[in-house]
């Protein structure tokens, strides 16, 4: 398994072309991804995209992908990393892709110097309440979030 951070000089037309291929269901919410819109992401300063691929009959096949983005307090310098989604394709649960991503955020916060790394789920998603609970977080708060149309 391997888990690549993904930037705009890396071949986003196959990337994309993968994820829209790829078998997700409702509880990853993804919708057709575009090559121009996800170059206009990575073009943004301090976002994080990642890309997860295993082999899968001798053959290098994307298995998850997660967005975050790294942040500064704007009452001091103090970095963190805020994930704002970790993906895992439905055929490949359970099999350590949404894992292998968490570490590779949790590896990027401390070389970034980031002094927190912040996630929230659903609460009814146990699998991932599961992930992120044996990652042994510091702090698991009962946050309640709210949804605003723009």
């Amino acid at each position: 398994m391997k888990v690549n951070l993904v930037s705009v000089d890396d071949d986003i037309k196959e990337l994309i072309k993968q994820i829209n291929l790829s078998s997700w269901d409702e509880q990853d919410d993804i919708e057709h991804y575009s090559i121009k819109a996800l170059l206009a992401y990575l073009e943004k300063q301090d976002t994080v995209f990642l890309a997860c691929y295993t082999e899968v009959q001798g053959i290098e096949t994307l298995t998850g992908i997660a967005s975050g983005r790294l942040e500064q307090k704007p009452y001091d310098f103090s970095k963190w990393l805020y994930i704002d989604e970790v993906d895992t394709c439905s055929n490949h649960r359970k099999k350590g892709v949404a894992t292998a991503m968490m570490q590779t955020f949790l590896k990027l916060a401390k070389e970034k110097h980031c002094e927190e790394v912040w996630l929230c789920t659903e609460r009814e998603n146990l699998a991932a309440r599961k992930l992120y609970e044996s990652l042994n977080p510091n702090d698991v708060g009962d946050i309640i979030g709210y949804t605003f149309k723009g």
